[in-house]
């Protein structure tokens, strides 16, 4: 029982990087370790200029897909494995649809993402804009004052850009991983407020395809309503 508790916990930080109502869950899983976790600092000006071709690029790559469908692989902060599939219709819309034994689904209508664990029958409510995955769902992605730039390598053909809110740098960063020439996305890298790391690979990656919009509605079978 706790094993699965602790696996809802990092699949919560997954995707609600910075809000403050699951702040108390993600330290009842890990201690935290604030010593290892300063404050985050953005590429200057002049950084962000010297690196704007790069920059562009993974804004106009990011911008350009307009679906995905994707199976993942998310290793917890513990080293526990769990699996499961990846939908991305832009804008807005995603599905994050876990397989057993882990009883989670997460669907994001375009305006808030739904979180809902289907042991306990619960469904929670949250403003997309308050999670920093949601930016990989607007219509066209740009790293500007709303979400900043913390780091930028290239690397042997790897790209690497970790990403914050700036209006709360300190509550999570996201990373994205992405192998060059051509471009294509492999991996995220979520460092939450209490320096946990929890990795999710995407595997099978298709992109352009034509999806079912019911993949993008939840039933709430409870309050016998959907949401879309």
């Amino acid at each position: 029982m706790k094993e699965t508790m602790t696996n809802k916990i990092v699949l919560i930080i997954f995707l609600l990087i910075g809000i403050p109502a699951f702040a108390g869950m993600t330290k009842a899983g890990y201690a935290a370790d604030d010593s290892a976790n300063p404050s985050a600092t953005f590429l200057s000006p002049s950084e962000i200029a010297k690196n704007q071709a790069t920059i562009g690029r993974l804004q106009e790559y990011l911008s350009g897909l307009t679906t995905i469908v994707s199976d993942f692989t998310q290793v917890a902060p513990d080293g526990t494995l769990t699996s499961g599939k990846f939908y991305l219709e832009r804008p807005g819309k995603m599905r994050w649809q876990y397989n057993p034994p882990t009883p989670i689904l997460m669907v994001s209508n375009g305006s808030e993402l739904v979180y809902y664990d289907v042991e306990l029958e619960q469904v929670s409510h949250i403003p997309l804009d308050q999670t920093l995955i949601g930016f990989m769902a607007q219509d066209k992605i740009r790293f500007d004052s709303k979400i900043g730039i913390e780091s930028l390598t290239v690397d042997a053909g790897t790209i690497r850009i970790t990403l914050a809110m700036r209006d709360k740098p300190d509550d999570g960063q996201l990373t994205l991983e992405f192998s060059d020439n051509p471009l294509l996305i492999r991996n995220m890298v979520i460092r939450d407020s209490t320096n946990q790391v929890t990795t999710v690979s995407l595997n099978n990656a298709r992109f352009g395809v034509k999806l079912d919009k019911e993949l993008f509605i939840f039933r709430d079978r409870q309050h016998g309503h959907k949401i879309h």
